[in-house]
This record gives C-alpha cells, sequence and structure tokens, in this order.
C-alpha cells in the first residue's frame, strides 16, 4: 500500500488529484490510502514519517508549500516529494529540498499518468519491522521509524521518531537482528542510513546528534551510504 499525502488548500483541486490518483491506482492494481491536508500545518503537526508520498502546492495561504518542504525535510529525508503548481519557475527551487518532481496545474489525467511510474519508483514501501524487547514484553516498529541506536553498559537506547525506547542486551545482537539499511558506526551506536544528513572526516550526523565514526570502518560506511542513496 501507498500511503499519499495531498497538502492543497483549494478543495476542488485536492478531490480532483485524489480522484485521478484513485483511477490510476484501480487501472495499475495498485492500493493508495489518500489523506487530504488543507494547509501545510496540519500535515507538519505531529509528522511521523507515515506517508510514502506527499503532494504539496506550493502557492498556500499561511506556510506555502516550499517553506513547509524546507520543515518537512528537517524531519524526513526519505519520502517522495511532489511539487504542485502553475509556474513551471519554481521547478529550480525544488532541487532544494529534494523534490521528486512537479506536477503543472491543472492537473490532467495524461500528465499524472506519464510522472506517476517514475514518482512512485521513488517510494519505499518495503518495511521491515524491527523488534524491541524489554523483560516479557515488545514493541514492533518499522524500520524507517527508528533512527538510532546506543548502547551504555549493556542498556540499548532506540531513538525513534515517536521517543526513546529503551531495553537491555549487547549491540552485536541488535546488529544481528537489525534489516538492511542500517550501520553501525563505532562500538556504541548504529545508525538508520535514511537519517543520516552530513558527513564530514570521522563525524557524522544523523537525526540531528553528531556521532563519531570509526576509523577502521569509515570507508565501509561511505560506501554503504552510497548505496542506501542509490537505492531511494
Amino acid at each position: 500500500m501507498y500511503r499519499i499525502a495531498i497538502v492543497e488548500d483549494q478543495s476542488g483541486d485536492a478531490g480532483k488529484l485524489k480522484a485521478l490518483l484513485e483511477k490510476y491506482a484501480a487501472s495499475a492494481g495498485l492500493d493508495f490510502a489518500i489523506t487530504w491536508f488543507q494547509n501545510a500545518s496540519r500535515l507538519l503537526d505531529g509528522y511521523r514519517h507515515q506517508y510514502e508520498l506527499i503532494f504539496m502546492d506550493i502557492r498556500m495561504p499561511g506556510v506555502d508549500g516550499m517553506q513547509a518542504a524546507h520543515e518537512l525535510r528537517e524531519m524526513d529525508h526519505t519520502v517522495a516529494l511532489v511539487f504542485l503548481t502553475s509556474l513551471a519557475q519554481y521547478a529550480v527551487e525544488s532541487y532544494e529540498v529534494e523534490a521528486t518532481d512537479y506536477i503543472l496545474k491543472p492537473i490532467t489525467a495524461a500528465a499524472l499518468a506519464l510522472k506517476l511510474p517514475r514518482i512512485l519508483g521513488k517510494c519505499s514501501v518495503v518495511r521491515e519491522d524491527v523488534v524491541i524487547r524489554n523483560g516479557e514484553s515488545s514493541i514492533k516498529l518499522k524500520s524507517n521509524e527508528l533512527r538510532y541506536v546506543e548502547i551504555y553498559d549493556h542498556h540499548i537506547q532506540f531513538d525513534t521518531v515517536s521517543g526513546v525506547l529503551r531495553s537491555y542486551g549487547t549491540l552485536k545482537e541488535i546488529e544481528r537482528n537489525l534489516p538492511e539499511g542500517f550501520f553501525r558506526i563505532n562500538n556504541q551506536t548504529i545508525v538508520n542510513l535514511s537519517f543520516v544528513t552530513h558527513v564530514e572526516g570521522d563525524k557524522t550526523v544523523v537525526a540531528g546528534r553528531t556521532f563519531s565514526i570509526s576509523r577502521g570502518r569509515r570507508r565501509e560506511f561511505l560506501s554503504a551510504l552510497h548505496l542506501s542513496d542509490m537505492m531511494k
């Protein structure tokens, strides 16, 4: 299933796009779950990485689409973002926020059918579960909800998009049970490559935190990061 958000202040435009998407899904044998937000603030408030694809109108009252996209990218670097605009000049600016594409208004079925295959190809819909165990209880997360894992004296700390969870064990055991897309950068830390925003020297920034990269792991880490970017 593709979970899709439409951020559009005009109900008529939002309704038309929703209808076109549903028609495309039916013809292509796909499953779309579509949510409409009448303004960007409603999308950003309480955002939890819950969408694979977001259609964002650029010209909206209050927080406009471009400003919202910058705020969105501070929280989520993996969601596919498509701008809706009546002016092609915004296409250049869209690269600043890693937009997947843009669609000119008024949107037509032909234009959507032309662009959607590539757009959907950029969406990551395969999410393997991460199970966090604490005694007799366990919590199941999607892999894109876990940002990094740290260990302190056998206390494991899981930093997720919803908050911090704690458990016991060894980092080696945790590493063995994590799906692809995670990398152990030092003896205390495993990071989700999707949340890496910057690498410089022996430091990397993950979800706003700066971590040290072990000298022996740096080359392999950069290789894994490059491969992860190619797969997006």
